[in-house]
């Protein structure tokens, strides 16, 4: 099991510094759905300016944010904060997908939590990169000394 955590450790080493640039990507699609759409006379909703940042979104947050969900169980990180962060990110990906079907009031939610989610991408990627030591600890194996 050690080799399966240090792989997955690894893979989402990789991952996470991927995820903040397709938030920030998701973001800019977003302003440039939502400029573009002023210059036409449809509402925001029936436009199809936004296409770009649902079709895009649909694919990080739905089998991205499970593809997220095994690794982090797999890798299991030894600190909890870690650990904890791994596994609330992906539910968070998920939640953010639902978040504009839902009414007004709720669907507001939907860009703050794109914020919280980059916010933890940024730290992921840091703490992973920053000391891979402590952040990727090994267990010691039962039988060695």
């Amino acid at each position: 099991m050690a080799g399966v955590r240090r792989v997955t450790r690894s893979i989402l080493r990789y991952l996470y510094p991927l995820y903040v640039l397709l938030i920030v990507l998701q973001v800019y699609f977003a302003g440039e759905g939502i400029f573009g759409a002023r210059d036409t006379d449809s509402p925001i909703e029936d436009a199809n300016q936004l296409e770009l940042h649902r079709g895009f979104g649909f694919f990080i947050a739905q089998p991205g944010a499970l593809i997220l969900l095994i690794l982090a169980l797999l890798a299991w990180f030894k600190p909890t904060r870690l650990r904890v962060l791994s596994i609330v990110f992906p539910i968070l990906l998920i939640v953010q997908s639902i978040l504009p079907e839902a009414s007004r009031w709720i669907s507001a939610l939907h860009p703050v939590n794109a914020f919280i989610l980059l916010g933890m991408a940024v730290y992921l990627s840091w703490a992973l990169w920053r000391g891979g030591a402590t952040a990727v600890e090994e267990e010691p194996t039962v039988g060695t000394v």
